[in-house]
Formats: structure tokens, C-alpha cells, sequence
């Protein structure tokens, strides 16, 4: 009877040995995750305006002089005209491929373009120039995952390019999980 005191912490130890799985899946399995949309980065030099582009990936909000600029994850710049705020306009779009983040001072855009820093001149609206580059600003390894994300993505893949946006996808055997 006195050994008897230390059955329920064998039971304990017994079930906690044999609940933890040690081999790795031997089948196929999918799950729904994020997958990586690449953009080469020779596109990088492909800054113009262009007309309203639908918003699909909303980034920052950025308002000046009755002016919003949407950001558009990875893309661009959405402009619109908010004079009328009960009537808002929609001016047309700055291609930035690999843009995330945005500021404006003055007549001056400035953009980050994958790993650079741009000064973008906005005076005229219609017909963006870019008018300074530093190259190197930004590391890549913000590309390492998702941001704000967890759960099961594609890996990266740096030799397709640069990560332009993640959209959903239904994953077999992914292999990177956050």
C-alpha cells in the first residue's frame, strides 16, 4: 500500500510521454494560408500616374491641402480630391511598385520603392516625376514573413523577386508557420 502514492504521477508521466509526437507528418496535408505575390525589382524605375485604380489592398492614410492619398500596399498611391467631402473624387493613382509607406511635405512625396528611398515631385498630379533615389534604405528582411499575421504562408522565395503583397491560398505541406 505505501508504493501506491506514486500511481497517479506515473499515470501523469505515462500520458505525457506518449502524447507528444516526435515524427513528422507522412502524409499530405493542406490548410489555408498566405501565399507571396511577387515584383521583379527591375520595375522599380516604373514611377508614373496613372488614371483611378481600384483599391484592392489598403495601406496608409495620408491628408493634405483637401488631398487623401490611399496607400495601396505594394503598388502605389490612390489620389483623391475630398473638397467635397460628401462627394469625394477620385484623381487618379501613383505606380510605386513595392511601396508601403508614404509622407508628403510641400509639393514633395516621399516613398519608399522596395529597398529604396524616393523624393517624388506631386506638383503636378498628372504627371508625378521622381527627382531622388537612395538606394539601399530598407532592409529585405521585412520580407521574411507577413506582417500581422499568424498561421501557415508560403516561404519566401527571394530569387522570384520582391514580395509585393500576400493573398490567401489554400497551402499543401507549407513549411513556414508564424
Amino acid at each position: 500500500m505505501k508504493n501506491l502514492h506514486f500511481l497517479p504521477f506515473f499515470f501523469l508521466l505515462t500520458l505525457i510521454i506518449f502524447s507528444c509526437r516526435i515524427d513528422e507528418p507522412t502524409e499530405d496535408f493542406t490548410v489555408e494560408g498566405l501565399r507571396p505575390v511577387y515584383i521583379m525589382e527591375e520595375l522599380s524605375d516604373s514611377i508614373i500616374s496613372l488614371p483611378p485604380q481600384p483599391i484592392n489592398q489598403l495601406g496608409k492614410i495620408f491628408y493634405k491641402d483637401n488631398l487623401i492619398y490611399v496607400g495601396e500596399r505594394g503598388q502605389g498611391v490612390h489620389i483623391i480630391d475630398n473638397s467635397n467631402p460628401e462627394d469625394p473624387v477620385r484623381m487618379g493613382f501613383i505606380q510605386i511598385p513595392g511601396n508601403k509607406d508614404v509622407t508628403i511635405k510641400g509639393n514633395l512625396m516621399y516613398a519608399d520603392n522596395y529597398a529604396d528611398l524616393l523624393t517624388i515631385d506631386i506638383s503636378d498630379m498628372s504627371d508625378v516625376k521622381e527627382i531622388h533615389r537612395v538606394q539601399g534604405v530598407y532592409p529585405r528582411r521585412s520580407q521574411a514573413y507577413p506582417e500581422f499575421y499568424t498561421g501557415y504562408f508560403e516561404c519566401i522565395d527571394s530569387e522570384k523577386g520582391f514580395v509585393m503583397r500576400w493573398e490567401s491560398a489554400t497551402l499543401t505541406n507549407p513549411a513556414c508557420r508564424r
